[in-house]
C-alpha cells in the first residue's frame, strides 16, 4: 500500500463499486467547500489491477475534487482486482462519514448476493457489515436458492442447507455467526453485477438531516448495533439510552439475575444524579 496523488481521471468510478444506492449532494457539497478552504480529508482508497485504479472508498470525496475542478486526489493505493475493491467497498461504507441507510444496508447485501451467490449468508453478512438475518432475508426475497455447496469464510466448501426453506440458516452459518473477524479474499469476476452497474456519479440522494433522521430512527427501533453509536458523530445521549432499553428488551426476564441487573442498573442512574447534582426532590 502507497500513498500517491492521482488523476482524477486514472481513478475508475464506473466499474460497480459504488455500493450506496446514491451519493449525498449535501455531503459533496460540504466536502467542496471545505476543500476550498484548505481542510485535508484522508485518502481515497483505490486498489490497483496493472490496468486500473478501481475506487473502493471516497465517492463523496472524488465527487467534491471533481465539482472545485480539483485535478488530483490523495489516494491509498493497494494491490488488488476490481472484486478487492468491492470487498473493500461493501465493509467501509458502514463506518465512514455519511450514514448508511436502511436501502444502502439492503443494497450492499444485494450487490453480495450476485457476485458471490455461492458463499456463506455469514459470509457476506461479514463482507457487508450488516446482519446475517438480512442476507438471509434478501436472498430469499431475489429467488436465490442456497447452493448444495457453499463457502465459508475460510475458503472451504462445506455442504449447503438440503431441504427445507431456502433462506433458513446453516449449520455452516451458525458457526461463522458465532466467529469474529473473517470476510476477505477476492472474487466477484471481471464485470459489476446487475445491480450497480449503472452508477452515474450524478446520483442524487437524501440530506443530511434525512439521513441523520433515519439514522435515529434505527436507533430508537433497536436496529443499530450499539458500537456504530461512538462513529456517529451528532450522536445524542437519549440515543444511547434506547440503544441500552433494547439490549435490556432482550434478555429473558425468567432469568435469576434480571432482576439484580435492574438494581444495579437503578443504583448507577440514582449515584450519576446524585454526581450531576439532578437529585429529584
Amino acid at each position: 500500500m502507497t500513498i500517491k496523488r492521482l488523476s482524477l481521471e486514472d481513478i475508475d468510478i464506473f466499474s460497480g463499486t459504488q455500493t450506496r444506492v446514491s451519493t449525498n449532494d449535501e455531503a459533496v457539497e460540504a466536502y467542496a467547500e471545505a476543500m476550498k478552504l484548505g481542510a485535508e480529508f484522508p485518502p481515497v482508497v483505490v486498489f490497483f489491477d496493472g490496468a486500473k485504479h478501481y475506487l473502493a472508498d471516497g465517492f463523496h470525496r472524488y465527487l467534491a475534487a471533481k465539482k472545485i475542478e480539483e485535478p488530483k486526489l490523495a489516494a491509498e493505493v493497494n494491490e488488488g482486482t476490481r472484486g478487492d475493491a468491492l470487498i473493500h467497498a461493501l465493509g467501509s461504507n458502514a463506518t465512514n462519514g455519511v450514514y448508511r441507510t436502511n436501502a444502502d444496508k439492503r443494497n450492499a447485501a444485494e450487490i453480495a448476493l450476485e457476485e458471490w451467490t455461492d458463499h456463506s449468508n455469514a459470509y457476506l453478512a461479514d463482507i457487508c457489515k450488516v446482519s446475517i438475518e438480512l442476507v438471509r432475508r434478501v436472498r430469499k426475497q431475489l429467488g436465490l436458492d442456497h447452493p448444495d455447496v457453499i463457502l465459508g469464510r475460510d475458503g472451504k466448501k462445506y455442504p449447503g442447507k438440503k431441504g427445507g426453506e431456502s433462506g433458513s440458516m446453516t449449520s455452516l452459518e451458525k458457526q461463522e455467526a458465532a466467529l469474529n473477524g473473517g470476510g476477505g479474499g477476492s472474487g466477484g469476476g471481471g464485470k459489476p453485477s446487475k445491480k450497480n452497474a449503472n452508477y452515474n456519479d450524478a446520483a442524487g440522494g437524501g440530506s443530511m438531516t434525512e439521513l441523520e433522521g433515519e439514522a435515529r430512527e434505527m436507533i430508537r427501533n433497536g436496529e443499530m448495533d450499539p458500537r456504530e453509536l461512538p462513529t456517529i458523530h451528532s450522536v445524542l445521549p437519549t440515543d444511547y439510552v434506547y440503544a441500552g432499553i433494547h439490549l435490556f428488551e432482550k434478555m429473558d426476564t425468567s432469568d435469576g439475575h434480571y432482576a439484580e441487573a435492574l438494581d444495579q442498573l437503578e443504583d448507577w442512574v440514582a449515584k450519576k444524579r446524585q454526581l450531576m447534582g439532578l437529585v429529584r426532590g
